[in-house]
């Protein structure tokens, strides 16, 4: 994941304004190394690239996620954080 941040300095302090993630691509790695974790690759089937894995495992702990997110693999959604990043830098 990218993270895109603004920071203002507010009095003599830096602080952060706005951070947004940006998914890029994700893995899943078991805690001990070599272990098989039993991924059905059917289980991934219709899960964005991006964030494939952290998808497979909310829904696997009873939990939903949705298909909107912002991730490399829909550049339509990653655009408009970038364009309001650089609109926010010609500002300051």
């Amino acid at each position: 994941m990218r993270l895109i941040y603004r920071v203002e300095k507010r009095g003599d302090t830096w602080k952060i304004s706005d951070m947004t993630g940006i998914n890029e691509a994700d893995t899943l790695t078991p805690a001990v190394p070599g272990t098989d974790l039993h991924v059905d690759p059917t289980d991934l089937k219709g899960l964005r690239a991006s964030y494939r894995f952290l998808a497979y495992t909310r829904i696997k702990a009873g939990g939903k996620i949705g298909n909107d997110g912002i991730g490399t693999d829909r550049p339509e959604t990653v655009k408009p954080i970038y364009d309001k990043a650089e609109a926010w830098i010609q500002k300051g």
